[in-house]
């Protein structure tokens, strides 16, 4: 038997641009935010920047988010190996925001679904999307939930979709929707207990691709390596021993990786994730917009993912609550709106993008350089 659950607006994935949206549209309407885990897995992705503190403040979770200790260290700022064999300290100690976090990353978006929870948001996880129809004033979505001991049928109407699911881009795939997609990278990491003093980040250039470490909160270190999935060394991702091999290899890590670290099980080896820069050639349609990763994805280097999830979240839910949700010329306008927005800040991450990787010239034969040389663009339609 089918369950029906009524809202205004359905948000599919409890990531960062997911809870931000739910957190900041739940003063204004009834949200439903939907996930198709019961909890964030570990991941990738780490640099919360300063000005993410903006919107915490905004959504009066800043003061907890700073007493939880287990969350994060302030992020001094990052020494970078790049484009020369010199190294750089580039600090936010001048930044009028202030350092900003290096995160436990799981631990940060279930403490943001917490947030949800404790503010009476309705959520369902874990629970998939199934199918998508449209009507005239929203959508109906089919989902299916499934527990240890059975699967239910979920049917949702609503006025209003968000797709927050990541680069997988749920919902908008179901609508036929095509990502662009500007390269192969991947990240292979890796993560270790670490008692060392310095909490400055790490990045790294290399003739296949760039190392990043960062440390973490709980005495914890991150070690990535971005490289082209086709670049990379067959059976590395199941093999710690030549993955620490390989991070020895760069001046700035060697001291991260004491010998016999790979025999000493403080240090696991997470395998490969997605990397790469991409965008959905349509942003937002009929009474639907995607936001984070779902919109588009950025390369590591840039730093911005988080925030740009959490800003977007935030600047879409200020357009919704303008403009409502029952007029068909408004509902126009917040597609415009958003699409207008996400390709602006995606032609500026490409700029950045193009600046960044041409300070890199030491090693012109090298495929994963030879491809970042040259001037990529791709337009929403």
């Amino acid at each position: 038997m089918t369950q029906v659950k009524h809202c205004q607006i359905a948000i599919i994935g409890a990531g960062v641009a997911g809870c931000i949206a739910a957190l900041a549209l739940s003063r204004h309407f009834q949200v439903l935010l939907i996930d198709k885990q019961s909890a964030c897995p570990d991941k990738v992705g780490e640099c919360l920047p300063p000005a993410a503190a903006r919107i915490l403040r905004n959504l009066n979770l800043l003061r907890e988010f700073e007493q939880r200790q287990d969350l994060h260290i302030p992020n001094y700022g990052i020494q970078s190996r790049w484009g020369a064999e010199q190294s750089v300290v580039n600090d936010n100690l001048s930044n009028p925001d202030g350092l900003g976090w290096q995160l436990n990353r799981a631990g940060f978006e279930n403490w943001l679904r917490e947030q949800v929870v404790a503010q009476g948001i309705e959520t369902l996880w874990p629970a998939k999307l199934l199918d998508a129809q449209p009507g005239s004033d929203g959508w109906l979505l089919y989902l299916a939930t499934h527990t240890q001991n059975n699967q239910q049928s979920i049917a949702v109407p609503c006025h209003f979709v968000i797709d927050a699911t990541g680069r997988h881009s749920a919902f908008a795939t179901k609508l036929g929707l095509k990502r662009k997609v500007l390269d192969k990278q991947i990240a292979l990491w890796a993560s270790m207990t670490c008692h060392e003093a310095n909490q400055l980040a790490h990045i790294e250039s290399s003739p296949d691709g760039w190392w990043y470490s960062a440390k973490l909160p709980v005495q914890r270190r991150v070690l990535a390596l971005q490289t082209d999935s086709d670049l990379l060394n067959k059976g590395l991702q199941h093999d710690l021993t030549q993955f620490c091999h390989q991070a020895r290899a760069q001046p700035g890590l060697r001291a991260l990786l004491p010998q016999g670290i790979e025999q000493s099980g403080t240090i696991q080896l997470h395998g490969v994730v997605s990397a790469n820069s991409t965008c959905l050639t349509q942003v937002a349609g009929h009474r639907w917009a995607a936001l984070g990763d779902a919109a588009c994805s950025f390369d590591p280097l840039s730093s911005q993912g988080m925030f740009n999830a959490m800003a977007t979240a935030m600047q879409l839910a200020n357009s919704l609550t303008e403009y409502g949700l029952t007029d068909a010329s408004a509902a126009i306008e917040i597609t415009r709106l958003h699409q207008a927005q996400i390709k602006s800040i995606w032609q500026h991450y490409l700029t950045h993008r193009t600046h960044y990787y041409a300070q890199e010239q030491r090693w012109p034969d090298s495929p994963y350089w030879q491809r970042r040389q040259i001037h990529e663009n791709a337009e929403f339609s």
